[in-house]
């Protein structure tokens, strides 16, 4: 492919926001909203949709805006993620080898994130290679307990590349981040509405600027 990869991935003084979405019952219109609103990133994460379905979606999307298509993560599909410019591929913590998927794409070439539950993981994923992590769950989701304030607070110390964070997030739960020093946030229902994507995106803004 040849195309080289620069993003900034966040940082405490200016961190991103990233909406994770389904493929499905996603259009693109909707994808392209986001992003106007000020989404960073977006990671298609769905384990109902086929990848010829995701395929015809990215295809839609290159056909309407390659540079919104440049914002796009994909969760686990590394075939989809190597033939399209998207940003990168985003890796479950079960998941297929960090440092397996460097080896395939260096650094520059396709950016790599793992999803951790803790610091320990948190370090792996950074010495194999990852760009990022996502760290998680910061509030209850469903039976997911959330972690000590501790864990996100020692994982952003100790590691040299973005900590983003997830679980349970919205507008009004961010301000329980204050100070912790994740350079990104992540969300699901928060962006299923247009007007609380605003407050999502406003908020993280805000939390940046120290507000």
């Amino acid at each position: 492919m040849g195309r080289s990869i620069v993003h900034h991935l966040g940082s405490p003084r200016r961190p991103v926001a990233c909406a994770i979405c389904a493929v499905r019952g996603l259009s693109v219109d909707q994808l392209l909203d986001l992003c106007e609103l000020g989404v960073d990133f977006v990671q298609l994460r769905d384990r109902e949709a086929s990848d010829r379905e995701c395929e015809r979606f990215l295809d839609t999307l290159a056909s309407r805006s390659e540079d919104v298509l440049s914002r796009i993560v994909v969760n686990d599909r590394l075939a989809l993620a190597g033939a399209f410019p998207v940003a990168g591929v985003h890796l479950p913590e079960a998941g297929l080898s960090v440092a397996a998927v460097r080896s395939r794409f260096p650094r520059g070439r396709l950016l790599i994130g793992r999803s951790v539950h803790g610091v320990d993981a948190a370090a792996a994923a950074e010495k194999d290679g990852a760009d990022y992590v996502i760290l998680g769950p910061v509030a209850p989701t469903g039976e997911k307990r959330p972690l000590p304030p501790e864990v996100f607070r020692e994982t952003c110390r100790r590691l040299r590349i973005p900590v983003w964070v997830v679980g349970g997030l919205d507008p009004e739960n961010l301000d329980h981040l204050r100070g912790v020093g994740a350079s990104g946030f992540a969300a699901i229902r928060s962006f299923r509405d247009a007007g609380r994507a605003r407050a999502f995106v406003a908020r993280c803004a805000d939390l940046g600027a120290g507000k």
